[in-house]
């Protein structure tokens, strides 16, 4: 209850700054959901390099997983307002799957950046930057007209 209090003050909050424009306050908040998933994701595959140090493929593979997992509750209760139980098939498999993409791709990206700058980690780090930015736009399209679209949007499609 309290979590909803404090979300539904931050979303008055960005529509008295944003007017009254749903398309730009979901956007800001696909933003900042994404933003949660760089943060995390960046930690922990800095993390794993300087700490650990892992490879920078294995550290992507971590970072990727543990930044995706903030990513999907944010913008599935936050940027989308889906309560409830996860459909597995409609929601959890689909952003795992783009998840993956991008995994395969940022993996990929570090891979090069790690082997043409031997294993510098801000390159690393770019790399794995840049490849998420690729998919970013891409993404938000597919969750909000697919994945998180409400229920009878998803049913007169079918």
């Amino acid at each position: 209850m309290a979590d909803d209090r404090s979300r539904g003050r931050v979303d008055a909050l960005l529509q008295r700054r944003l007017g009254h424009r749903p398309g730009l306050l979901k956007w800001v908040k696909y933003s900042t959901a994404s933003l949660a998933g760089v943060v995390t994701g960046q930690s922990t595959l800095l993390f794993c390099l300087l700490v650990l140090d892992l490879s920078p493929v294995a550290s992507n593979i971590i970072a990727v997983t543990l930044g995706g997992i903030p990513n999907y509750l944010i913008n599935r209760a936050w940027t989308f307002d889906k309560q409830g139980t996860h459909s597995f098939t409609r929601e959890v498999v689909p952003f795992w799957s783009m998840a993956f993409l991008g995994l395969l791709l940022s993996t990929f990206s570090v891979a090069w950046a790690a082997d043409r700058w031997d294993e510098n980690v801000i390159a690393v780090s770019l790399a794995n930057i840049g490849a998420f930015g690729v998919l970013w736009v891409a993404k938000y399209f597919v969750l909000d007209k697919v994945l998180f679209a409400p229920i009878a949007a998803a049913v007169e499609s079918d």
